[in-house]
């Protein structure tokens, strides 16, 4: 599975009207040209006034025809007029799915108060691969046992490339500061960093919140 991740930045005062748009117009054209939503955000810290969304693919060349056909639809162009006026920037980047976790398998508890911690983790040339096997073996089973619960762990196609990208889901805020201190003070954690950390160059990451139509609650 590949991922096509998209973050639009929306003008200030336009994003209900831009989702609004999305929701009645947008997504059902798009799944009638067969693409597949696995959820739609609007970004709580970071950059703000933006929204996230992030769509599976069974691999590139489905991707590119499902996107012609879509631009074909007349309906489209009526969609698009309906949105350009209300964004200031679109950018997106392309993920491979790893074996870390199955990705999208978990669509969330519908918590009101629930949000996907998104991280990117920029990786030394060539260490990606040994950096998702370490983190697999070590970080994985810690961030479990404290009650992390993950979505989707990626490698990025497109982009910066040399980079992960991992979806969290967390319930409430509350519920993310006990299972960051938990995994953090267990020592198999000061373990993994020192097999793994040393690989990292970078890291960023924003609070997700789930709109009403996003599969993952």
């Amino acid at each position: 599975m590949i991922v096509d991740a998209r973050t639009y930045a929306i003008k200030p005062g336009q994003m209900p009207a831009f989702l609004k748009n999305v929701e009645e117009t947008g997504q059902p054209l798009q799944r009638k040209h067969g693409f597949e939503p696995a959820g739609y955000y609007t970004v709580e810290t970071g950059a703000i006034n933006s929204v996230v969304h992030y769509w599976k693919w069974e691999n590139a060349q489905v991707r590119q025809d499902c996107r012609a056909a879509l631009y074909n639809d007349p309906e489209w162009s009526d969609y698009r007029n309906g949105s350009s006026d209300k964004m200031v920037s679109q950018e997106n980047r392309l993920l491979q799915a790893t074996d870390v976790v199955e990705p999208f398998a978990f669509m969330g508890n519908g918590s009101k108060q629930g949000f996907i911690d998104e991280r990117t983790y920029s990786i030394q040339y060539g260490q990606v691969p040994n950096y998702v096997a370490m983190t697999k073996a070590l970080a994985l089973p810690v961030a479990t046992k404290h009650g992390w619960q993950l979505l989707g762990y990626f490698t990025s196609i497109t982009g910066r490339i040399s980079q992960v990208v991992h979806l969290w889901y967390w319930d409430n805020h509350a519920q993310r500061e006990a299972g960051q201190k938990g995994a953090v003070g267990d020592p198999d954690w000061a373990t993994y960093q020192a097999a793994n950390g040393h690989r990292v160059v970078d890291q960023h990451n924003r609070y997700l919140v789930p709109t009403a139509y996003s599969p993952i609650k």
